[in-house]
């Protein structure tokens, strides 16, 4: 086996006085192997965005390493000075955060923020960073390139804005990108999409990733190789298939038995309990100016959406982002004013509505 390219050896830092335990991370052995993904397992608070943080720079101020050290490119990365890091990250070493709403600059248009890298570093002309961040923007399968290098953060979709912070990260062809979460607040078809990109990059490009998550089904989905931390340290790790079908360790098969099953539970049957709330014909259209000269932009939200909620029910509403599962909930507690439709609450549909009177 070939020289890991990341070699984590007895990493160990300390958390602030007065905090649950005295080490965020403590004794931390991890190889990263060229060309792998490796997952970095636990819940919340196990330490593995810590390390993740300590492996580029990031780690807040109020934390520092103890002991150990972390090994790329012969160097000690711990012992690095900001000016060293500068012209390390983003170059050698990128990452992708969990939320892109809070890493994107939100008055700064994409394209702007993709070639931001390259000014960074003193690399490429105007016109080439601008040629660059379309031709990255491609790269992700953002729609529309052209189009989407001139919006701002929020005029993109959670997945799509997803996209542009992986194009950034990969702007200047890094050799590890270190992923945080990067899929915990897309629904699960923009989440597949998203590990599908990841995958596919990292294998186009003969790049390691060293990606953080929660979920044993990202696991399952995209690792070669697992590890797994329980408040700060290393309790099992393996190649992904090993750790999924035969887990060695008792929190390793307690965060397995957790995942949520797809078969529910028996539930007594709620025919004869009353209606609490019933929604029907419900609409909302939402419509925005189009540019100069363009035509105005018509998106139908909510279209005849109807239900009912029996006392002691749970409805869930199941969707995709922007199926309307959100708006419909905002319109039956007139958070939001429909353009139609009929909300009763307390009452069977057939029946008259007392003090909540239909919209």
């Amino acid at each position: 086996m070939s020289e890991p390219v990341v070699r984590i050896r007895d990493l160990t830092i300390a958390l602030p006085k007065g905090a649950d335990r005295p080490h965020a991370v403590e004794g931390l052995d991890l190889d990263l192997q060229s060309g792998q993904i490796l997952c970095v397992v636990g819940e919340s608070g196990s330490g593995k965005s810590m390390s993740a943080y300590a492996l580029t720079g990031l780690l807040p101020r109020a934390l520092k390493p103890a002991a150990g050290a972390i090994l790329f490119e012969g160097r000690d990365l711990l012992t690095l000075d900001e000016a060293a890091w500068r012209a390390l990250r983003g170059r050698r070493i990128a990452m992708v955060f969990q939320e892109p709403m809070t890493a994107l600059n939100p008055v700064m248009r994409i394209g702007d923020q993709i070639a931001e890298m390259f000014e960074a570093h003193d690399l490429l002309t105007r016109a080439e960073r601008r040629a660059r961040a379309v031709a990255l923007a491609a790269e992700v399968g953002l729609p529309n390139p052209e189009e989407a290098v001139r919006a701002y953060p929020h005029q993109l979709s959670g997945g799509q804005r997803q996209r542009a912070m992986i194009a950034m990260a990969l702007a200047l062809e890094p050799s590890v990108l270190v992923a945080d979460e990067p899929t915990t607040a897309l629904d699960v078809t923009t989440q597949a999409q998203i590990l599908r990109l990841i995958r596919d990059l990292q294998r186009k490009r003969g790049m390691s990733v060293l990606f953080i998550t929660h979920d044993f089904g990202v696991v399952a989905e995209i690792a070669d190789h697992v590890a797994v931390l329980q408040r700060g340290r290393l309790v099992e790790s393996g190649p992904a298939e090993s750790v999924l079908r035969n887990p060695q360790a008792p929190y390793t098969r307690a965060l397995l038995a957790a995942v949520p099953s797809l078969t529910p539970p028996s539930r007594p049957p709620l025919a004869a309990a009353p209606v609490a709330l019933s929604v029907s014909g419900l609409s909302k259209t939402y419509s925005t100016k189009g540019r100069l000269f363009g035509k105005p932009r018509v998106v139908a939200a909510v279209q005849q959406v109807a239900f009912d909620v029996r006392r002691g029910e749970t409805l869930g509403l199941v969707g995709e982002s922007g199926s309307g599962k959100s708006t419909t909930a905002r319109l039956a507690i007139r958070l939001i004013e429909p353009d139609g439709g009929t909300v009763r609450l307390g009452c069977e549909p057939n029946q008259a509505v007392a003090g909540f009177a239909s919209l």
